[in-house]
């Protein structure tokens, strides 16, 4: 008698002891995500957080395979994260969906069973399986229209784009163009209602038709593109008074006196020894002459 009561004290002691070893898996969350709103093609993620013992380890074979799990549910990763945390083991499984339901489905990711080991020993959990709802993508009666056709409904339009600035921009760079076109329009003397633009071009024209051989004609051609410049008779006396209303022409004051003096030579002294240098200048200046009233000196 004594013994049996030594022994039920023993196997109490021992019971004992062993309710205060943790257990083997402290921790084991599902976490999935709402369990409606799907329709063909979703992806649905599962996360399961495990925690064990140091001793305990996760058997990675126990884990569902990647691919077709049945005729409308693939799963498409499969991935686990070991001592994120001391201890700590996350799972996680992306599954898709290929069912073309004509309503409201419920349907079930099947269940599995995680196995863990622990000195040589097999542990076992099981994940229930999850339930959701899926949608179909279309009403199951399709309305017909007046004329006999499916009902069809085009998705909504996007808001258009506003072109206001866009077209500001376009406005800006036409507006740009047409002044920079019109600038050049007249530094080239293009335009007959300023025909003091144009003096030294007809000019320069003019003299293009003759050679050295007319070099009394290309002088008068030149003095009458000074006279219209100066709206009366230049002479070489009143130079600085020409440069008073013209300052531009100060850069070609020594071509300008030296023409003046040359056509004196030629048109009062009778001096006959012209040579193409003589005509070179001539059109020369003519040239810078143009130049100027461009506005390109």
């Amino acid at each position: 008698m004594k013994r049996w009561i030594l022994l039920c004290l023993f196997s109490q002691f021992v019971s004992g002891c062993s309710a205060l070893l943790p257990s083997p898996i402290t921790r084991f969350e599902q976490q999935t995500p709402r369990p409606f709103g799907y329709v063909i093609g979703d992806e649905i993620q599962h996360r399961i957080v495990i925690e064990t013992r140091q001793d305990v380890k996760l058997i990675l074979d126990s884990l569902p395979k990647q691919g077709e799990l049945n005729r409308w549910l693939n799963l498409n990763r499969v991935s686990v994260v070991s001592d994120a945390n001391p201890g700590e083991t996350v799972v996680e499984l992306l599954y898709q969906v290929f069912y073309a339901p004509n309503e409201v489905k419920m349907l079930s990711v099947p269940a599995f069973t995680l196995r863990f080991d622990q000195a040589g020993k097999t542990l076992e959990k099981s994940v229930p399986p999850w339930h959701f709802t899926l949608s179909p993508l279309k009403e199951l009666a399709v309305r017909k229209d007046e004329s006999g056709l499916d009902y069809m409904r085009p998705d909504a339009l996007p808001t258009p784009l506003s072109t206001r600035q866009q077209w500001l921009a376009v406005y800006v760079g036409l507006s740009l163009a047409l002044c920079i076109s019109l600038y050049l329009a007249y530094l080239h003397g293009l335009f007959p209602v300023w025909p003091k633009q144009r003096i030294f071009k007809r000019a320069l024209r003019e003299l293009s038709d003759h050679s050295q051989q007319d070099m009394g004609r290309g002088l008068a051609v030149v003095h009458h593109a000074f006279n219209v410049l100066n709206d009366q008779p230049l002479f070489k006396h009143r130079l600085q008074t020409f440069y008073q209303a013209h300052a531009e022409y100060r850069v070609a004051a020594e071509q300008i006196e030296r023409f003046f003096e040359f056509s004196d030579k030629v048109l009062f002294a009778g001096k006959q020894d012209v040579d193409a240098d003589d005509w070179h200048n001539l059109l020369e200046l003519c040239r810078v002459c143009r130049e100027i009233e461009c506005g390109r000196r």
